[in-house]
């Protein structure tokens, strides 16, 4: 390998490992939520910007490749690396950001309950508890709040999209709860949310065993994937043994060496991603109404006269 070349390399590494410490800054940032949630769109915006600044990165990095190495295989490599190996290897971060949410339903719920049966109406607890809600569900809990408290619209409607921002089976078991407590208020409300309560209790606990168990081989596929990329690129700038991928021919086993590693890589990602049970409240096809009325009519019953 000759010196022009090489320097391009080292160039074009160089370059490439600014933007990556640039992408792992955008993805590291932690907005402030309660500012972002103040229009519904907040959330959806940010998320658009942080993936067109992940994507332009991207580009830029794949080009800066392309035109350093000739390789179109590599440029196109690079592009999708920089936004995929942070998505690729998200899934603990998305399991803590889980059980957060399940830990602070349960404490809110148990709050609730002793909020309940201590004499205070459903509806007034759940707008007074806004305030002191856990953070990891503190937004949705302030948005249920206001809407219970300004009357503008149906409870029933306010603590559905409660539901779909907790997006747990077991937040929907607490919102049939809450629903049913504001509709037919009774003595029994402040027993079902505490077995409730119980219940996320036990998830939590479960969930934690669970990534404590996948913790160490995440980081080994992670430990491994850097040494890859690493021993990849020593061997392009310091051997001639990459020559061979400079004709149309490696080019294409190249694509192909790439695929296979991309398809691995998607598959561990899907089998260190703990699976949502289906959610209770999910809109049926065909009736337009929670599936939950019909699987779990049995909480019913905590309204009825005993």
């Amino acid at each position: 390998m000759s010196a022009v070349p090489l320097l391009f390399g080292v160039a074009a590494a160089a370059v490439i490992g600014g933007l990556c410490l640039i992408a792992a800054g955008v993805y590291g940032y932690e907005p402030n939520l309660a500012q972002v949630r103040r229009t519904h769109g907040g959330l959806r915006r940010l998320a658009a910007d942080r993936t067109v600044r992940s994507w332009g990165i991207a580009v830029a990095a794949g080009l800066a490749v392309w035109v350093a190495s000739g390789w179109p295989v590599a440029g196109v490599a690079t592009l999708l690396a920089i936004p995929g190996l942070p998505h690729l290897f998200s899934a603990g971060k998305i399991a803590a950001k889980r059980i957060a949410v399940l830990q602070g339903l349960e404490e809110w719920v148990r709050r609730l309950a002793d909020a309940i049966a201590a004499g205070s109406a459903p509806t007034q607890t759940i707008t007074v508890s806004a305030n002191h809600a856990p953070a990891a569900i503190k937004p949705a809990v302030q948005h249920l709040a206001a809407a219970l408290a300004t009357g503008r619209v149906d409870s029933r409607a306010a603590l559905k999209r409660f539901a779909d921002e907790i997006d747990d089976p077991l937040g929907d078991m607490v919102t049939v709860a809450l629903t049913i407590a504001i509709a037919a208020p009774s003595p029994k409300v402040p027993d079902v949310l505490r077995t409730l309560a119980a219940q996320l209790a036990a998830d939590v606990t479960a969930r934690r065993d669970i990534e404590t168990d996948r913790a160490e081989p995440r980081s080994e596929a992670r430990m491994i994937v850097i040494i890859q990329i690493a021993f990849a690129t020593a061997v392009c700038l310091f051997t001639s043994y990459a020559d061979t991928y400079a004709t149309a021919v490696g080019q294409l086993v190249l694509a192909v060496i790439v695929a296979i590693v991309v398809a691995a890589l998607a598959i561990l990602r899907r089998l260190s991603t703990t699976v949502t049970p289906p959610r209770l409240l999910a809109t049926s096809t065909t009736t337009g109404r929670p599936a939950c009325r019909q699987r779990h009519s049995g909480l019913a019953n905590v309204g009825a006269p005993s």
